[in-house]
C-alpha cells in the first residue's frame, strides 16, 4: 500500500541515499559526505517553514520531496505560497507515478493549509506544466566588464557588513520585497546561512546612519593556472532608491583592475541599459547584427491552487481600474477541484467572484498553467490570446481584459529551494 508522511530522523540516511542517486551531481559519495549531509538536514528539518515527506511501499522508501510554507509578495498582498524542491525517485521505482502522487499530494497539501497559490523550480519545465505549472520569468546572466557600469558622481563608500548587521540587512531586504512583485519573504534559516559561508562577500550602503542598500558577492577563478585571474559574482544586489543602487554599481565599477568580468544573474531584463558597453564578452552576433549580450533560462514556475481563495487574497488588487463582469472558464486536468467556470465581478478594479454566477460582459478561457502565469504577472493577456493561449469570446474586449490582467511589476524570485 502506498502512503505519503513526513519523514523521521531516522529515515534521514534513506532519503540522503534516494536523494544523491537521483542527483550524482551534488557528489555525495564519501561516509564523510553523508555525515555531513546528514547533519545538514537535521538542521534544516527542524526549521517551521520546511517539511520532509516521503512516499512510502509498506515499509520501503521509494520516493522523497521537501516542502516549504514560504510567504509571497503576490501584487500588493503578502501571502502563503508552498514551495516544492528536493523531489526525488528512487531508481528501482521510475516510470510508477511516484513523482505524480508527490506532486498531488503537495497541491492537495497546501490546499488544506489555505494556499492559493504554489511555486517551484523544475527539473524539467515539461513535467510540471502538464501538472497546471506555469512559466515565471526567466533569468538572465549577464557577464560584462566592470568598467561599463556607470561612473560614480561623488564619492560613496561602502563598509563591509558581518552577522552583527544580520537585522539591518533583513530590514534593507523587506523594504525592497514591499515594492516589487514575486519576492519571498527571507526564512531566517537562510539569512543565518549565508553569513556562514566563507566565500560570501558582504558590501553596504549607508546614509544617515541607515542600511540603504547591500551587495552580496563571491570571487571566482576564470582560470585554474592563473590566480590573478577572476570574475565577481553578484549574489544578491537589494536597494532602497536611485542613490543606493549608483554606490552599489559604483563600489563594483571600482573592481575593474581586480577582476576580468562581473556576473550577474537577475530577471531584470532591461539592466543592459545600465551599461555602457552591455556585450557579454562571446563575440556572438544574432540575426545579423545583434550583439549577444546575456543568456537567459526558464526555471521559476507557479500554480494556482484555489482560484476562489486566490480572488479573495487579491481583494485590494488593482485590476486595471476596469469595470466588467467576466466568466472565467478554468481547465485543470490535474486538480479538476480547481478548475471550472468562475464569474468575476470588477469595479473600478476591485475583484470579487460572485458565487451565484450570472450573466458576464464577456467570457475568456485558458489552461490553470496559462492561468498561473497571467494572474502573477509573468505574461499579459493580449500575448496568451494571439498565441492562442487563451481564448476570447468576444475580440472587442481584448484591450479590457488585458488591461485587467496587466501586472506593475513581473514577478521576481531571488529564493533558492
Amino acid at each position: 500500500m502506498r502512503t505519503i508522511r513526513e519523514v523521521e530522523d531516522s529515515d534521514l540516511p534513506e532519503l540522503i541515499r534516494i536523494t544523491t542517486e537521483a542527483f550524482p551531481g551534488m557528489k555525495v559519495v564519501s561516509q564523510e559526505d553523508r555525515d555531513q549531509m546528514l547533519e545538514r538536514l537535521i538542521k534544516v528539518k527542524k526549521e517551521p517553514i520546511v517539511h520532509f515527506f516521503a512516499v512510502y511501499e509498506g515499509a520501503r522508501m521509494v520516493g522523497v520531496m521537501r516542502c516549504y510554507d514560504f510567504t509571497m509578495k503576490l501584487h500588493e498582498t503578502r501571502t502563503l505560497v508552498g514551495g516544492l524542491g528536493a523531489v526525488a525517485v528512487d531508481l528501482r521505482h521510475k516510470k510508477e507515478r511516484v513523482a505524480a502522487d508527490m506532486v498531488r499530494f503537495y497541491l492537495d497539501y497546501y490546499r488544506d493549509k489555505g494556499a492559493a497559490l504554489t511555486a517551484l523550480y523544475p527539473f524539467r519545465p515539461d513535467f510540471y506544466r502538464r501538472m497546471g505549472f506555469g512559466y515565471g520569468v526567466k533569468m538572465n546572466r549577464y557577464s560584462f566588464r566592470a568598467d561599463a557600469l556607470p561612473a560614480a558622481h561623488g564619492r560613496a563608500r561602502l563598509d563591509f557588513l558581518t552577522a552583527d548587521d544580520r537585522d539591518e540587512l533583513a530590514a534593507c531586504y523587506d523594504r525592497f520585497l514591499e515594492r516589487t512583485n514575486g519576492l519571498i519573504e527571507l526564512p531566517p534559516h537562510v539569512l543565518d546561512g549565508l553569513f556562514t559561508d566563507p566565500a560570501l562577500r558582504f558590501a553596504g550602503y549607508r546614509e544617515g546612519g541607515r542600511l540603504r542598500g547591500y551587495l552580496i558577492f563571491r570571487f571566482e577563478p576564470v582560470r585554474e593556472d592563473n590566480f590573478l585571474s577572476n570574475n565577481l559574482r553578484i549574489r544578491a544586489l537589494i536597494y532602497d532608491d536611485a542613490t543606493a543602487l549608483a554606490a552599489l554599481l559604483a563600489f563594483l565599477r571600482t573592481q575593474a583592475d581586480q577582476v576580468e568580468r562581473i556576473i550577474h544573474e537577475t530577471q531584470d531584463d532591461t539592466f543592459h541599459y545600465l551599461l555602457t558597453d552591455p556585450r557579454n564578452g562571446s563575440g556572438s552576433l544574432l540575426a545579423g547584427l545583434w550583439h549577444e549580450t546575456n543568456t537567459q533560462g526558464a526555471g521559476i514556475m507557479y500554480r494556482v491552487v484555489d482560484t476562489p481563495r486566490l480572488f479573495e487574497a487579491l481583494r485590494d488588487h488593482d485590476f486595471g481600474g476596469e469595470t466588467l463582469a467576466l466568466r472565467l472558464n478554468l481547465a485543470d486536468s490535474f486538480l479538476p477541484e480547481n478548475g471550472g467556470s468562475y464569474t468575476l465581478r470588477v469595479e473600478k478594479g476591485r475583484a470579487a467572484l460572485d458565487a451565484a454566477g450570472g450573466a458576464a460582459d464577456v467570457e475568456v478561457g485558458m489552461d490553470v498553467s496559462e492561468f498561473s502565469s497571467l494572474v502573477t504577472g509573468a505574461i499579459d493577456f493580449a500575448r496568451l490570446h494571439a498565441y492562442g493561449l487563451a481564448t476570447l469570446s468576444d475580440a472587442s474586449y481584448l484591450p479590457a481584459v488585458d488591461r485587467l490582467f496587466r501586472a506593475a511589476h513581473r514577478p521576481w524570485c531571488m529564493t533558492s529551494f
